[in-house]
C-alpha cells in the first residue's frame, strides 16, 4: 500500500516544525547566553517570526496564499458557530479574568507598549504559519492540516521556555497548554476557511499576559 502522495511544498511543512523547534531552542539558548534574557528573547522572537513565520508559507502557499488566509470566514465563527465563538472567546476572556488584572498593574507604560507589538505581530504571524499555511496546503486533510500543526504549535513553546521557564505549570505545562489552543483555533481555522479571527483572538490573547515584560526583564515563558 502506497503511502500519502505530497507535494513538494507539503513535504516542506511536513519536516519544517521539528527543524523550527530545534532551530528556534539553540537561537533561543545562545542569543540569552551571550546577550541576556531579554535581548535573547528578542533576537530568538525575531528569527521566528522572519525565518519561519514568513518565509516558509511564502515559500509554499506563496503570497496570494496568506492573502486568501484573511478572506471572510464562511461561516462566520466556523461550524458548528457557538462552538466556534467558544473556542475563541473563551481563551482571551478567561485571561483577562483572570491574569490580566494581577499583571497589568505591574507592568508600566513600556511594557504595555512592548506587550502590545508583540501581541499583534506575534498573533498575526504565528496564524499565518501554524493555521493559515497548514490549512491551506492541506486543505483536504485534518491529519495533516490541522492536527500535526496543532501538536507542533504546542511544542514550538519549549524554545522560548528555554530561556525563562514558564510558572505555574513549567515548559511542559505551557507547551500542553499551547496544543490546547492550536487545537481550538484550529477547528476555527478550518471549518470557516479563514484565519480573520484567529488572529483576533491570539493577538487578544498574548497581550492579556502581558508578555512585553519578556523583553523588558527578560522574566517570562513563551
Amino acid at each position: 500500500m502506497r503511502g500519502p502522495q505530497f507535494l513538494p511544498s507539503q513535504i516542506v511543512l511536513v519536516v519544517a516544525p521539528p527543524v523550527l523547534v530545534a532551530t528556534t531552542y539553540l537561537v533561543f539558548r545562545y542569543s540569552a547566553a551571550r546577550l541576556g534574557p531579554a535581548r535573547g528573547y528578542l533576537v530568538g522572537f525575531l528569527f521566528y517570526w522572519t525565518v519561519w513565520c514568513l518565509l516558509i508559507p511564502l515559500l509554499t502557499v506563496g503570497p496570494e496564499g496568506i492573502r486568501r488566509m484573511f478572506s471572510p470566514p464562511e461561516p462566520t465563527f466556523g461550524r458548528p458557530g457557538w462552538l466556534g465563538v467558544f473556542l475563541l472567546v473563551g481563551p482571551p476572556l478567561f485571561m483577562y479574568l483572570t491574569v490580566f488584572p494581577r499583571e497589568i498593574g505591574s507592568a508600566g507604560l513600556t511594557v504595555a507598549i512592548y506587550s502590545a507589538l508583540y501581541a499583534v505581530v506575534n498573533g498575526t504571524m504565528e496564524e499565518i504559519l501554524w493555521r493559515g499555511t497548514f490549512v491551506t496546503a492541506f486543505s483536504g486533510s485534518w491529519l495533516w492540516g490541522y492536527l500535526y500543526p496543532a501538536v507542533w504549535f504546542g511544542l514550538w513553546h519549549l524554545s522560548p521556555q528555554a530561556v525563562e521557564p514558564s510558572e505555574p505549570g513549567g515548559a511542559v505545562g505551557f507547551a500542553l497548554l499551547s496544543i490546547l489552543l492550536g487545537l481550538a483555533w484550529g477547528w476555527v481555522a478550518r471549518t470557516s476557511g479563514s484565519i480573520r479571527w484567529t488572529v483576533v483572538a491570539h493577538v487578544l490573547l498574548n497581550f492579556a499576559v502581558p508578555a512585553g515584560r519578556w523583553f523588558v526583564t527578560g522574566k517570562g515563558g513563551g
